[in-house]
């Protein structure tokens, strides 16, 4: 045998190479077909595949299949049913809550009916925090309150025990009384004791003042005393009336009560005579307060002052 007949020997002729394709693609659908079988049982399918093997095996033609359900299709009948059984059961919702409110204002309106009032003129009063309704019963609306022992003027009562007020409300009659409330008497301020006055002991001087020839004293004004209630007093110590341009208030122990002095350059304008008619806490040693109406027109000087 020649070299050349063992070469033609490996070239393949049409017809297997026919065979050879045919073969490679029903082995290719095959596989395409057990995969498709694995994904559909995966999803809990119940179907079948047939895969019919034909007598040419260069062609296969797969068997017509039922129409598929799809998901989408069953969830939309599941929402289309769900929709329509929300509408039913609301619509018979708003149904059962329009004959339930019909028939509670019917039984309103026929207990109210059934109840009468008679007119009745009477002052009474509350014996507790009474609530004041719009009708008469607890199921009416509370108005406001009223405070143990508050007056209730009433105009009707009406047969389960209610009073009409003359505004048109209604109390409670067993919580009322015809009673009035007895006052609470106000308790007596308790006595307060009046403090003993204290022993106070002039201020001394350190030297005495010698009033034989003229002293250079501090000259200040006061005006009428505040008795604390309103009024003011013009009594002096002494017991004579304050008089502007004669009273003064001096230190009794230089200038002895009635003691008639001389302020040189009078500072009120006048003839500068003056008598000792009064005394204060304040008035100490070489020092002259002078009684004038109006504090506010002076202020404190110094000037010298003379035995008259």
């Amino acid at each position: 045998m020649q070299l050349k007949d063992i070469k033609q020997g490996f070239i393949p002729t049409r017809e297997q190479i026919l065979k050879a394709l045919t073969t490679g693609i029903v082995i290719v659908l095959c596989a395409l077909a057990g995969f498709a079988v694995q994904i559909i049982l995966k999803r809990g399918t119940s179907e079948q595949i047939v895969l019919a093997a034909v007598a040419d095996p260069a062609a296969v033609v797969p068997e017509p299949s039922e129409t598929e359900i799809t998901e989408a299709s069953v969830v939309e009948t599941e929402t289309t049913t769900e929709t329509a059984a929300v509408s039913e059961t609301s619509e018979t919702s708003e149904t059962s809550e329009s004959e339930t409110e019909e028939t509670t204002k019917a039984t309103t309106a026929a207990t109210t009916a059934a109840i009468t009032e008679s007119d009745l003129q009477l002052a009474v009063y509350a014996t507790t925090v009474l609530n004041v309704r719009s009708g008469p019963g607890t199921g009416y609306d509370v108005v406001k309150q009223v405070n143990p022992g508050d007056q209730i003027d009433v105009v009707a009562v009406t047969s389960n025990g209610w009073y009409k007020t003359y505004n048109g409300n209604y109390v409670s009659a067993d919580l009322t009384t015809q009673t009035p409330p007895t006052p609470t008497p106000t308790p007596a301020p308790a006595a307060t004791p009046t403090p003993a006055p204290k022993q106070t002991t002039p201020a001394s001087t350190t030297a005495a003042i010698d009033t034989s020839s003229g002293v250079s004293c501090k000259i200040t004004f006061y005006g009428p005393q505040d008795n604390g209630d309103g009024s003011y007093s013009l009594t002096t110590a002494t017991g004579a009336t304050c008089t502007q341009g004669v009273t003064v208030a001096a230190d009794w122990s230089v200038y002895p009560a009635g003691t008639v002095i001389y302020i040189e350059n009078d500072p009120l304008g006048g003839d500068g005579y003056y008598t000792v008619q009064d005394k204060g806490s304040g008035v100490k040693g070489a020092m002259i307060d002078i009684f004038v109406e109006d504090t506010s027109q002076y202020s404190t000087t110094t000037r010298t002052v003379y035995l008259g």
